[in-house]
């Protein structure tokens, strides 16, 4: 259903955020790094889930 592909993308960009306040709170550049390649990456999954939300809301229904 496309509202729970809405409802997961929304939770990856609230973890991807949360991930950059802590980014901003550590001062070793190599945990740094791997904290904001992991909020990109949840961006992405964010992306994907949206591209399907819309995919599946433009597919029509099967009748029973």
């Amino acid at each position: 259903m496309s509202a729970d592909r809405l409802d997961q993308a929304a939770e990856y960009r609230r973890q991807a955020q949360e991930i950059r306040t802590l980014v901003e709170k550590i001062w070793i550049n190599e945990a740094r790094e791997q904290l904001l390649e992991t909020a990109e990456h949840l961006e992405e999954l964010a992306k994907e889930e949206e591209r399907k939300a819309h995919a599946d809301s433009s597919q029509p229904k099967p009748q029973s």
